[in-house]
């Protein structure tokens, strides 16, 4: 008789504090419990470009971004503390970057992840061309599956 083993050990999820990300919160979760598996909701912040600093130092704009990201790492530790009243292992990973599909890659790459799960934020033609798609970097930088959850058009996000 063979023993089952887990597919999947560590499964992130990138989210951008949109509704749209948060769609992929209930599809981990479902394959987390299956799998016993951990949690980790990601967020990557986008800090300004070094090259402004100077001047959004200036500007005195220094405290709302730190007012934003206080208000990401808010956000984050309360879908850890929903997820762990529902018995979810979960943990919540901040960092600071402006290349967003890399810095993902990186952290799934140093941590051990075995699977991503992420919404594609329903861009289509030139918006997608325009702004690109994190989606579709991190799956091409990745060795492990990669699950995208489409958003549902008829229930937009909030």
């Amino acid at each position: 008789m063979t023993s089952v083993h887990p597919r999947y050990n560590k499964i992130v999820v990138p989210l951008d504090g949109s509704g749209w990300a948060q769609r992929a919160i209930p599809h981990a979760v479902e394959i987390a419990r299956s799998n016993d598996a951990e949690l980790i909701l990601l967020h990557i912040f986008r800090a300004p470009a070094h090259q402004y600093a100077d001047q959004i130092a200036l500007a005195g704009q220094d405290s709302q971004i730190q007012a934003a990201r206080e208000q990401m790492k808010q956000y984050l530790i309360g879908c850890r503390t929903e997820l762990r009243n529902e018995n979810v292992r979960v943990r919540t990973h901040m960092t600071e970057g402006m290349d967003v599909a890399h810095l993902i890659c990186d952290f799934i790459t140093a941590e051990g992840v075995d699977l991503v799960v992420m919404s594609t934020h329903g861009r289509s033609g030139i918006a997608r061309l325009m702004f690109g798609s994190v989606a579709h970097e991190v799956m091409g930088c990745v060795n492990v599956p990669v699950m995208l959850v489409k958003p549902d058009e008829n229930n937009p996000a909030v």
